[in-house]
């Protein structure tokens, strides 16, 4: 069993989970997950959000992993952690639930505002979800969201163990929802408590109306509580109209696109079916804000 309480034998236990993961959702996806196009074009699209999330481990998550790690020793010696008067034995599950609450949370306010929206389109901006969408994010995005959990994990006290435990789950349900996997019969009973692949694709939507709805990342309770929920539905494809062009489809594309592709009003209808079908022109277009912000 790995120790949670070592930081080396953490960060060695989330780097083996990511690959096997990775690996195993691929073979699954090859034999049993929706695809359409040619192999070669799944294999470049691979390698593409694969390079962005390694410009974003040696950008971001290496250099600020001895933060958080500071973070969660610093919160076990202050006095003021809110989870520090809990029961011992209630400590790790209100961790937990806390933490997949901030992250639904984060993930909202990514919808809201407009400066996070820039980064967070690079996410949104996949055309063909599988598994490796779950590691397309922008270094920006991720610098921002270390940045801002470093308080919180001060704040409520989150030990390293409980930490670690959380990251392992969270990184096993992205690669999960964001996959091309079907649930079949059983989507209805998983989604009662969990992010199915059903839930997240009406996430990724190529209209406002679903966009904004199913943030959770691992709990699909946190949409239910807060309004946010919406059932799955067949046939839904992904990605941004306006990010559709081959230019915000490369690396160095996907690393400029805050930079030059900015938000404006959502242009969808009352049910967001006007924007399915739009495409995109030019690297420096703006895109539709969920939010319409």
């Amino acid at each position: 069993m790995p120790d949670f309480t070592d930081p080396e034998q953490g960060r060695l236990l989330r780097l083996g989970l990511s690959l096997v993961g990775l690996v195993a959702f691929r073979i699954l996806e090859m034999r049993h997950g929706r695809s359409s196009g040619p192999k070669s074009a799944h294999d470049r699209h691979a390698v593409r959000n694969l390079a962005l999330a390694v410009c974003s481990f040696l950008l971001v998550i290496l250099p600020c992993s001895s933060l958080i790690l500071a973070a969660a020793e610093f919160s076990q010696t202050a006095s003021f952690g809110l989870l520090q008067s809990a029961p011992a034995a209630w400590q790790l599950l209100l961790c937990l639930l806390f933490l997949d609450l901030w992250t639904w949370s984060w993930h909202w306010l990514c919808h809201q505002i407009p400066v996070l929206w820039r980064f967070h389109q690079v996410h949104h901006g996949d055309p063909a979800m599988d598994v490796t969408t779950a590691y397309r994010f922008h270094p920006g995005e991720i610098l921002l969201s270390t940045l801002l959990r470093i308080p919180l994990i001060i704040l409520l006290a989150v030990p390293l163990p409980a930490l670690l435990m959380y990251e392992s789950i969270l990184l096993a349900s992205s690669q999960f929802q964001h996959s091309s996997l079907r649930c079949g019969r059983w989507e209805r009973l998983l989604s009662l408590l969990l992010v199915t692949p059903g839930l997240h694709r009406v996430h990724h939507a190529r209209n406002p109306a679903r966009t904004n709805s199913n943030f959770a990342s691992v709990l699909s309770v946190w949409d239910r509580l807060f309004g946010t929920w919406r059932p799955a539905e067949p046939q839904l494809s992904s990605g941004l109209p306006q990010l559709d062009h081959a230019a915000h489809q490369t690396l160095p594309g996907l690393l400029l696109t805050p930079f030059v592709v900015g938000p404006t009003a959502a242009n969808g209808d009352a049910d967001g079916t006007a924007t399915e079908n739009a495409t995109g022109t030019n690297a420096t277009s703006t895109v539709q804000s969920p939010t319409g912000s």
